[in-house]
């Protein structure tokens, strides 16, 4: 058997498998002994030696020859070894003379290094002694020093004199120079800023400049200026000093009993006296020492860029202002939240005085005070208006004009300052809007709100009332807005007057207005029931009165407008009604007129005495007609059209009249015979139906084709009667249907 089948065999065979594992357990779980375990694993070890033997005597001379290389592979290790030795050697040696020429190298570099420093020394030395005999020249001029001072204090800085004695010296004379100098300039700078000298201050800036310091006196200037500005703010808002104050001023002159009011109106007479003087005195000047101090580092560009100076000082004010007030007691802030507005007119004012610009005040230090300020205005504008609702009465003239001063006063209060002025406007305008809710609420829109039949109850009166309180409060309103046009701001004044916009009569008055309508629409329909309109009497020479409808028409108007109407203040909704009752009137009497049949000569000069009177009936509600627009000219013309024959109506509506084709056309069927009948009785409708057929369809194209339907109709009866001629008023109304599709298409 072969080596690999013998391996193959053994690593196959389940028992022996188990030793070629790399770990060999005890083998205990199998069913052999172990006797039987020795024999066999004697009989693999058998099995592999006789297979080494026989691969040995297969391969012998391989072997020795492999044998013998290994001798020949030893004998040239050898050999290499000590080639190895001997270049090691060779290399020790050559790392001996590097090291000794690096050695040399790095001594003579540093001793180059030294004499370099040397001469810079030298050199340095001579140029601070140099500049220090000039400095000793020099006189009376400051700039010039600090900037050799600077020179020589950078030179001194460059390298450690401090072991050569010839300058230890002259080190210390420039140091000491230096700190005298620059007290002094400081010294200068708060004695220019105390008496707003400008040229010093320029010089004192050019000593800084020189000696690189600009940025930190600038600092310290300002902070030592807030600092002093902090302690006369604390001082201001002190309670017990100002509590103090107030009772040596009020001592000896308060009675016992008002002892505590008193006291807590002087304290606040006092707190506010000497927040304007901390404004119009320390903070004024500290302000003004700022500005100027920002004008001279402006004006000297070249020292660097400090062009937010004043601005960042004037942020930090408003943040120690704002600090200051945080810490005070409770009374303190009371009043500031009560009296923001004065708060925020010193800072104004202040800011108008200073007349710098870039400088505004910081709102966002102080919004906890104007919250509460705000908070507190719109509850006393709000105030007067709940209060003026009680038991569900109208409020009088004397509540409303209470309202309205608060409103004043509040607006007033704002002036000189845009953003709070636009934030009480709108507290303004909800107290507007909590006015027109409670009148809301009470108007009543019961069934009988609108009546027109007896005379006004106590529901309608009540609603003109309320209407008319509104109206009343909105007019006083507008006339504290036009006497404070100058001086509030627009978007202020616009605020207010759009929450105005809502308050009106109007929405009253429409009802009123529906019901005036209904009741004149059902008069006018009454017009159909004159006999005299188709009376075959000529007119001419003839004295011609109106209609009795017109008449109680006339009744009618001149009732609702003394009874109803005239209830209500507000003129504009007034006449606004009044035009919308006119013109439904004047347009409803057209329509009716213009489909009345039969319609003689006789009728139609009564219906031309009609068009006059309803003029003089709609005169107590419009003053001047002109103000009724196209709907006065439709009147007019129809008054000439009811003198002209169907031609010369054709002849004028082809030259620009006034009435719309569709109408015109109506008419002219009055002038036909009886086998040309109107549109409304070609479609079986009565004059009702009719009416609301026209309310329904404002378009002139669909009544130009209602029209034609009815002339469409007329000419089928014609050719299936066999009728030789058609009535004359039919050709001029199909001219005039072309015509009026026409205009409609262009």
């Amino acid at each position: 058997m072969e080596a690999k089948e013998v391996c193959a065999a053994i690593e196959n065979d389940e028992f022996y498998s188990k030793f070629l594992e790399a770990t060999v357990k005890p083998i205990t779980t199998d069913n052999i002994s172990v006797t039987d375990q020795v024999t066999k694993l004697t009989d693999g070890i058998n099995k592999l030696t006789k297979s080494l033997e026989t691969q040995v005597l297969a391969k012998h001379n391989d072997l020795l020859t492999q044998a013998s290389h290994i001798s020949d592979l030893e004998t040239m290790l050898e050999s290499v070894k000590v080639q190895e030795e001997t270049l090691l050697r060779g290399t020790e040696g050559l790392a001996e003379g590097v090291y000794a020429s690096y050695d040399s190298l790095e001594n003579q570099t540093r001793m180059l290094e030294r004499v370099q420093i040397t001469c810079q020394l030298l050199r340095h030395a001579s140029k601070i002694l140099a500049l220090w005999n000039k400095l000793q020249t020099i006189q009376e001029n400051p700039a010039k020093e600090a900037m050799l001072l600077y020179e020589l204090n950078e030179l001194f800085g460059d390298y450690d004199f401090d072991e050569i004695i010839l300058l230890d010296d002259v080190l210390k004379q420039v140091r000491q120079r230096r700190t005298e100098l620059l007290n002094n300039s400081t010294e200068l700078l708060q004695s220019s800023l105390l008496n707003g000298d400008r040229t010093k201050l320029l010089q004192c800036f050019k000593v800084f400049h020189n000696l690189q310091c600009t940025s930190e006196q600038i600092n310290n200037t300002v902070k030592t200026i807030l600092k002093d500005l902090q302690k006369e703010i604390h001082t201001a808002l002190n309670i017990q000093m100002v509590s103090i104050e107030v009772k040596k001023s009020s001592s000896g002159r308060v009675a016992p009993g008002k002892a505590n009011i008193m006291n807590a109106q002087d304290f606040k007479i006092k707190l506010w006296d000497n927040i304007e003087k901390l404004f119009t005195g320390s903070i004024y000047h500290s302000c003004m020492k700022v500005i100027m101090l920002q004008n001279v580092v402006t004006e000297l560009h070249a020292i660097g860029n400090f062009r937010n100076i004043a601005r960042d000082f004037w942020n930090e004010l408003c943040l120690v202002f704002s600090t200051e007030l945080d810490k005070s007691p409770s009374n303190v802030s009371q009043s500031i939240e009560i009296d923001y507005a004065k708060l925020l007119k010193c800072f104004n004012d202040l800011l108008s005085k200073l007349k710098y610009k870039n400088l505004e005040m910081n709102r966002s230090y102080f919004t906890k005070w104007e919250n509460s300020f705000l908070s507190k205005s719109l509850a006393k504008l709000l105030e007067p208006v709940r209060s003026m609702w009680h038991l569900n009465q109208v409020p009088n003239m004397d509540q409303i004009d209470n309202a309205v001063r608060v409103i004043a006063e509040a607006l007033s209060i704002s002036l000189g300052d845009k953003q709070l002025s636009i934030s009480l406007a709108y507290s303004v305008a909800k107290s507007i809007k909590q006015m027109l809710v409670e009148t809301e609420q009470r108007l009543s829109m019961d069934s009988d709100v609108a009546q027109i039949i007896e005379a006004p109850t106590s529901t309608q009166q009540k609603n003109a009332d309320l209407c008319n309180a509104l109206y009343y409060f909105s007019s006083q309103i507008n006339r504290v807005l036009n006497n404070m046009n100058s001086i509030l701001p627009p978007e202020s004044i616009q605020i207010v007057q759009n929450s105005l916009k809502d308050i009106s009569s109007l929405p009253i008055l429409q009802l009123y207005a529906e019901s005036i309508k209904n009741s004149l629409f059902i008069i006018l329909m009454t017009m159909h029931d004159e006999q005299e309109f188709s009376r075959s009497d000529d007119p001419s020479n003839k004295t011609i009165s109106c209609s009795p409808y017109m008449k109680e028409l006339q009744q009618f108007v001149s009732r609702c407008k003394d009874l109803y109407l005239s209830m209500f203040h507000e003129k504009s909704a007034l006449n606004e009604c009044c035009v919308t009752i006119s013109k439904a009137c004047i347009e409803r009497f057209i329509h009716h007129a213009c489909n009345i049949h039969p319609l003689s000569a006789y009728g139609r000069a009564k219906l031309q005495a009609d068009c006059k009177q309803l003029e003089v009936s709609l005169s107590p509600l419009i003053t001047d007609m002109m103000d009724l627009g196209d709907h006065y000219r439709q009147l007019k013309a129809l008054q000439l059209l009811l003198e002209k024959t169907p031609q010369e109506v054709a002849k004028s509506q082809n030259e620009g009249a006034s009435l719309p084709y569709s109408l015109v056309m109506m008419f002219l069927f009055s002038h036909a015979g009886p086998q040309l009948l109107a549109p409304h009785v070609c479609a079986g409708w009565n004059i009702q139906k009719l009416m609301q057929w026209l309310d329904s369809h404002k378009n002139e194209k669909d009544r130009l084709e209602f029209v034609a339907g009815a002339l469409q109709r007329y000419q089928n009866h014609v050719r299936q009667n066999q009728i030789t001629t058609y009535d004359e008023v039919y050709p001029i109304l199909l001219q005039l249907l072309d015509d009026g599709r026409k205009i409609f298409k262009k």
